[in-house]
């Protein structure tokens, strides 16, 4: 039995590699790896194999970002752009040209899941952007033209759906196209053995608890700020509901490091921080929302093809943490 067994972003910090070129290589099997749960695992050993057997092949450098803040946590609407791994500005990277389906594809959103997006139309030759920003502003961005598609996870109340009534609200008379990518599970994060006891949305009207809020405009922050109208919490009486994290991460890192009592967030992506506990709540469902004058276009075509597939299935099945119960399901509006 190995001792040593590591996350896949574990191994993507050792090799100095994206975290989406780790799965394609256990993807096409040139990396072993082991299933524990539904998370995927490699040993020490097999990555000293594999460095072994490829030391004349290809090095897979991971890009130097000379920003220290990650792009989100920057205040800015910031990009990402993969083929030098230099983050921009948005009106930097594009240009004298605003119009991103005739500069590069831009896809907006923070999920891991998107890596994969990316590194498909990276292989297909088209140059990609990544926009780190919240979902509500992501869908901003598409309806003026500002990205070539956006991730939503925002709940309705009134409907107790996601993304589809905020679609019909935030881009009105912009018909767009709609994928399913998964579902994730929102919740609580608080100490590992959950000490004070926190089982759900009413512990935020305890006194005694301090939080880290999310950014406006995520989806979190905007499911928590809906389910406090629901309980009749006034934000304000919360402590340390001013203070805003911008990513899952960073949230669950403030818990861990005794900076709050609670955070919210969703549970995949956060298996790195330690000392922290997960209180599961609420299904997410995490769509692509892209406009349907591009349905023809090379990069629809082939991201469309990509989240209808198996493949795409497997893939998010490997990365671990989703249901992929309505992958892949198409909505027009």
């Amino acid at each position: 039995m190995e001792s040593d067994l590591l996350t896949a972003e574990d191994v993507a910090q050792r090799l100095r590699i994206k975290k989406y070129t780790v799965y394609e290589l256990i993807k096409r099997g040139e990396l072993p790896s082991s299933k524990v749960g539904k998370q995927v695992r490699v040993s020490q050993s097999d990555i000293d194999r594999y460095l072994a057997a490829n030391k004349t092949g290809p090095q897979y450098v991971e890009p130097q970002v000379h920003d220290q803040k990650s792009p989100w946590e920057s205040g800015r609407e910031v990009v990402d752009l993969i083929s030098s791994g230099q983050p921009k500005a948005l009106e930097e990277a594009l240009g004298e040209n605003p119009d991103p389906a005739s500069a590069s594809v831009i896809i907006s959103g923070q999920d891991m899941c998107l890596d994969l997006l990316v590194n498909r139309l990276s292989m297909s030759g088209n140059t990609v952007l990544r926009s780190y920003v919240g979902c509500y502003n992501g869908l901003y961005s598409l309806y003026h033209g500002r990205v070539s598609m956006s991730a939503a996870h925002l709940w309705d109340a009134e409907t107790d759906t996601y993304n589809y009534s905020f679609i019909r609200r935030l881009l009105p008379g912009l018909p767009v196209g709609v994928f399913r990518l998964g579902g994730r599970m929102q919740g609580l994060y608080v100490k590992k053995g959950n000490p004070l006891h926190i089982q759900g949305w009413k512990d935020f009207s305890r006194p005694e608890l301090t939080m880290i809020n999310r950014e406006r405009g995520s989806g979190t922050r905007i499911l928590l700020d809906q389910k406090l109208v629901q309980l009749g919490i006034a934000g304000a009486g919360i402590r340390g509901y001013t203070r805003e994290s911008s990513s899952h991460m960073a949230s669950a890192s403030t818990v861990a490091k005794g900076g709050a009592d609670l955070g919210c967030g969703c549970e995949r992506g956060i298996e790195r921080v330690s000392g922290i506990e997960f209180v599961p709540l609420q299904m997410e469902w995490y769509d692509l929302v892209f406009r349907l004058a591009d349905r023809n276009t090379p990069a629809v075509r082939i991201i469309g093809s990509y989240i209808s597939s198996d493949e795409f299935k497997q893939d998010l099945e490997i990365m671990g943490g989703y249901d992929l119960s309505q992958t892949g399901r198409y909505e027009e509006f």
